[in-house]
């Protein structure tokens, strides 16, 4: 082999979607540095962190992390049928508290992400607004928990991205208690995504909180859009 093929064998591989998300992401945080969780082995549905990478960004107002999934759209080429749409067209997302003493994002974040990964290129099935996720038990492992599901909504802060490749939704996932997450299987898209709007507008995964429907005021936000009933 020449020593030319061997420069351009060890020259970067090029992900100009990977690059997109970098900078719309980073474009809300002021130029932070996030923490990035790179997968040895992306792709393998066999092992545990099938999606490339993860970044987790530190948010002050309120204080949480947030998670952002590289994967689910495409990173390096464009292989899709749809020239509007980046693979699958979106990438999850998930905001967790994030305490005064905590200099690194809960672990079981980014295992929740690379799980429902996995489903998504086993199944090659998308996830898209209004979509409900049964987890069959606590959101953290070998926790007491209340949350035991997951709801799907446009991310509050990222939005819509069109990149390179098309057009990508960063879906961001909200933890749901059992009661909760059987009124909003019930739910139409706009009532699911207003109700999580007037209940908590950062769409925070807190894994400590009790159910809203025992707090009378939240219960009574969860009733009126069960109703379809507007303000």
């Amino acid at each position: 082999m020449s020593s030319s093929d061997d420069a351009s064998s060890d020259a970067p591989v090029e992900a100009p979607g990977w690059a997109a998300i970098d900078t719309w992401v980073g474009s809300r945080f002021g130029g932070q540095v996030p923490h990035q969780f790179s997968s040895q082995s992306a792709y393998d549905l066999d092992s545990a962190s099938p999606l490339p990478a993860i970044t987790v960004w530190e948010s002050k107002a309120p204080p949480s992390w947030l998670y952002v999934g590289y994967g689910l759209s495409e990173l390096f080429d464009k292989s899709s049928a749809d020239p509007n749409v980046s693979g699958f067209g979106f990438e999850f997302t998930l905001r967790l508290p994030r305490r005064e003493d905590e200099a690194h994002p809960p672990v079981w974040g980014l295992r929740l992400i690379q799980a429902l990964g996995r489903e998504v290129l086993q199944s090659r099935a998308g996830f898209d607004s209004g979509h409900c996720v049964d987890l069959g038990g606590p959101i953290t492992p070998d926790s007491d928990s209340k949350l035991e599901g997951l709801a799907c909504i446009p991310d509050p802060l990222l939005g819509k991205l069109e990149g390179p490749f098309g057009s990508l939704l960063f879906l961001r996932l909200v933890g749901l208690t059992r009661d909760e997450l059987e009124i909003f299987k019930e739910l139409e898209l706009g009532d699911f995504v207003g109700a999580l709007a007037e209940l908590d507008a950062s769409a925070i995964t807190d894994p400590a909180r009790a159910s809203w429907l025992d707090d009378e005021q939240q219960a009574k936000i969860l009733r009126r859009h069960k109703l379809g009933l507007k303000l």
